[in-house]
């Protein structure tokens, strides 16, 4: 899990409650997600990592076991295929069981231009190695809605972004539609936004954070 990962869940571990034994996807040591949240709600959970050893995103992974909770923060949007992890989640989880899972916009990884999704002028954001590239977000038309969202195309509006759907639907190579995950689970959708100043950059850069609660059907 990164550092804005890492800020998502500093700010929202009071809002993700984990029941019984938990899976945490993406995590390498406990930190204050895992002391704060975890630990007082669902005492028993496993970390699972690329660095671990024990799972990677864009392998055909099988954790061995179900849960009752999984927890992916900061991740997700590694996924090439968005919807085979959706499906993993899925069975990898007891009845009536809760998945938490976040998606990204204009989290800038490694390149200094921003972009709202991950691939723009030739360059393909990553973290860690090169090899680990970010492929993916979510989407429903509803977003366009939410306060937060337009706060986020507000502030995006600065850097040249007109029309941002079009925008994510060019730079976001995979788009995992709302209404898939919806067939597997009772979804909730809550917005978090951030912002970052780059160095000597006047204009801050804006980051919109999308948690999906879902309740497995």
């Amino acid at each position: 899990m990164g550092y804005f990962g890492s800020l998502l869940a500093a700010n929202l571990y009071n809002r993700i409650m984990p029941k019984g034994k938990t899976a945490l996807l993406g995590f390498v040591e406990e930190g204050i997600f895992s002391k704060q949240c975890v630990n007082v709600h669902s005492p028993i959970y496993d970390l699972y990592d690329l660095q671990l050893r024990n799972w990677e995103i864009n392998s055909k992974w099988d954790l061995g076991q179900k849960y009752d909770t999984i927890i992916c923060l900061g991740t997700a949007f590694f996924a090439k295929d968005p919807k085979d992890f959706i499906k993993r989640c899925y069975e990898h989880l007891n009845e009536g069981g809760k998945l938490y899972v976040d998606f990204a916009l204009g989290e800038n990884l490694r390149f200094q231009n921003f972009k709202i999704g991950w691939v723009k002028d030739w360059e393909h954001e990553y973290a860690y190695n090169e090899y680990n590239l970010a492929w993916s977000t979510v989407w429903d038309d509803s977003f366009l809605d939410n306060k937060y969202f337009k706060f986020f195309q507000k502030c995006a509006h600065d850097f040249g972004y007109n029309d941002i759907k079009q925008a994510i639907f060019k730079e976001v190579p995979k788009i995992l539609d709302l209404k898939f995950v919806k067939k597997y689970f009772t979804v909730q959708v809550e917005f978090y936004g951030a912002s970052i100043t780059w160095a000597n950059e006047a204009k801050k850069r804006p980051i919109l954070y999308i948690l999906l609660t879902g309740t497995k059907k």
